[in-house]
């Protein structure tokens, strides 16, 4: 009788520590010990990579330090979804509920409205993908020997010729170097026949590119002009005072010009908006012939010669032909 007393007793501990063992991994124990506590979230997992309507968004939901993405249910603004991703259409706030057997975590994202790229500012030549600075203009139209302003009847209209010159100068050298320069030439209609056009007062349609001139960057010629498109902004354009006053004629102007060459590849694009360096000098010492005026010749040295020369006037306004 002892022995079965005894035998029922063992049996009762044994039991009573299995118990306990039991409630150590995950039932309410009797005693003080708690079990560990089930922390469960959920946030969204590619935050640098998705901000925008159309982006893909990923969310994540973890259990305690542990990944339980798989095992987890999304619904975001009310909706399940399928699968850990969603691509939304609208911008604004999202709501997101992660759910796991009988475990809630929730969050908010953002979609925000995607920035156009700014447009790049500054004066500047666009060539190859890559911006190259230009920080002067000169606007030079061309005279013969005596000092006379030469004009040219194109579809019996009397114009003038300029030379339209963009660069950036390297004055630390002797002679200076045009670092990156847009050089073209164009006709440029005549108000009256003793009245002559700044190239940024007439309509960019009735500007006629002259064939001559090049682009330079970084101090090497990339390619010599054989057209040139010219657009002129509707605000930003002052007209110089008239040619017959002492140079230099300064105004203010905002043009675009295209630029292209014989090649494919060959295109710049210049922006300018600022003010602007007009004067006469001898361009060539050859006649424009059609639409082409292959003697465009001015160098360097001729541009910084006109820019430190004293203040001259125009003498004999008189159309020389």
């Amino acid at each position: 009788m002892k022995i079965n007393k005894l035998l029922f007793f063992l049996l009762a501990v044994i039991s009573l520590n299995s118990c306990v063992e039991y409630v150590n991994n995950g039932t309410m124990p009797d005693g003080p010990e708690k079990p560990e506590e089930q922390k469960y979230t959920a946030e969204q997992a590619n935050p640098e990579d998705a901000k925008y309507i159309g982006d893909v968004f990923e969310f994540k939901a973890m259990l305690n330090g542990v990944d339980v993405t798989a095992s987890t249910k999304f619904r975001v603004n009310g909706t399940n979804i399928s699968g850990k991703t969603y691509t939304p259409a609208k911008l604004g706030d999202h709501s997101v509920i992660a759910t796991m057997d009988n475990l809630t975590a929730n969050f908010k994202f953002k979609v925000l409205e995607e920035e156009e790229e700014p447009e790049p500012k500054g004066n500047r030549i666009e060539y190859g993908g890559n911006d190259y600075p230009v920080s002067e203009t000169m606007w030079l139209i061309n005279i013969n020997g005596s000092n006379q302003i030469l004009s040219y009847t194109r579809n019996g209209v009397e114009c003038t010729l300029w030379a339209l010159y963009s660069m950036e100068i390297d004055n630390s050298q002797n002679p200076p170097v045009p670092v990156n320069r847009m050089v073209t030439a164009a006709y440029v209609p005549m108000k009256n026949p003793t009245t002559v056009y700044f190239p940024n007062e007439v309509p960019a349609s009735s500007l006629e590119y002259v064939n001559g001139g090049s682009v330079t960057i970084n101090s090497n010629k990339v390619f010599d002009t054989n057209g040139a498109t010219y657009t002129i902004a509707t605000t930003g354009n002052s007209a110089s005072v008239s040619i017959t006053t002492p140079q230099p004629w300064l105004g203010t102007a905002n043009y675009t010009i295209v630029a292209t060459g014989a090649n494919s590849g060959n295109s710049a694009k210049l922006f300018w908006d600022g003010s602007y360096e007009a004067g006469a000098a001898k361009i060539s010492s050859k006649s424009a012939k059609g639409n082409s005026f292959n003697d465009l010749k001015l160098d360097i040295n001729q541009i910084m010669n006109h820019k430190s020369m004293s203040k001259t006037q125009i003498k004999n306004l008189k159309i020389a032909k």
